[in-house]
């Protein structure tokens, strides 16, 4: 853990299988081309730097090029299931190396909320690293999310949901594997930080092979699981919500966002 970031404690753990990080990959196309690099040593996130592998950079944005941005991800209008919020392209924004998910209102009973919703635009890949550095909104009831979605024309049977982060003020990171069909499977843990998650940024991680899932807060392990269904490619999501589950609102959230500053996947080419 990188010497600046403070302690945790986790308050709830599973582990079901400790197996070495491999599998064969699969990687299709950049969104956008020449942002790919080799990495060694330093470079390295910490979690990689204690695992085996050959890894390599395959996709990264840090929010810096707008233009960029809207080539690599698309902002979606979205409602979803059990929560309150609509999500629409305007509420997201890029600035200053920065993407914003705003949290809003609109005058609709059934979603009075709004929020922000992204995907990766062409990129998928099946195994590897997936990493984001995000500030949570400063407010309760919000689920703010880095995950992960099987791509439904490459899935065959088997669909699923990795969420490497789900996220609730003022401390509470949830994790979890899921298979939505043919059968429903959920494999998750919760984790609370000894500190407020909306007051910095913090990276959300997720290291992924044919056998297991890791799952990482500050580059400190919180989950591991084994792998029995998710071999196809996923797309990359950021979101977030007004919602039930993720604890009781205020009322107002207007003005409030989840921010992110970094995402970055890499894969192991020894595999």
């Amino acid at each position: 853990m990188s010497s600046i970031l403070p302690p945790y404690e986790t308050l709830s753990r599973r582990r079901f299988l400790k197996a070495a990080a491999g599998g064969a990959s699969t990687l299709a196309a950049l969104a956008v081309p020449g942002h790919v690099a080799a990495f060694s040593g330093g470079d390295l996130p910490t979690p990689l730097q204690q695992a085996s592998g050959d890894w390599k950079l395959t996709f990264e944005d840090d929010f810096n090029d707008p233009v960029r941005f809207h080539a690599m991800w698309e902002l979606l209008k979205r409602g979803g299931h059990k929560h309150l919020t609509m999500r629409y392209p305007r509420n997201v924004v890029v600035e200053d190396g920065e993407l914003d998910l705003n949290l809003g209102h609109q005058n609709d009973p059934k979603r009075p909320f709004t929020g922000g919703y992204i995907r990766s635009r062409s990129f998928r890949q099946t195994y590897g690293y997936f990493e984001c550095e995000m500030r949570i909104a400063n407010e309760a009831g919000v689920n703010n999310a880095f995950w992960m979605v099987s791509d439904r024309s490459l899935q065959g049977d088997t669909q699923f949901e990795l969420d490497v982060a789900e996220v609730k003020y003022p401390n509470i990171v949830q994790v979890s594997a899921r298979r939505w069909k043919p059968e429903k499977i959920v494999l998750a843990a919760t984790y609370r930080s000894n500190m407020r998650l909306d007051e910095t940024f913090h990276r959300y991680a997720m290291l992924w092979n044919e056998n297991e899932f890791r799952f990482y807060v500050d580059d400190l392990e919180v989950f591991d699981v084994e792998n029995s269904f998710a071999h196809t490619p996923a797309m990359l999501l950021f979101s977030n919500a007004v919602a039930p589950f993720a604890g009781k609102n205020d009322g107002d959230v207007a003005g409030a966002a989840t921010t992110v500053r970094n995402v970055r996947v890499f894969q192991d080419l020894s595999a």
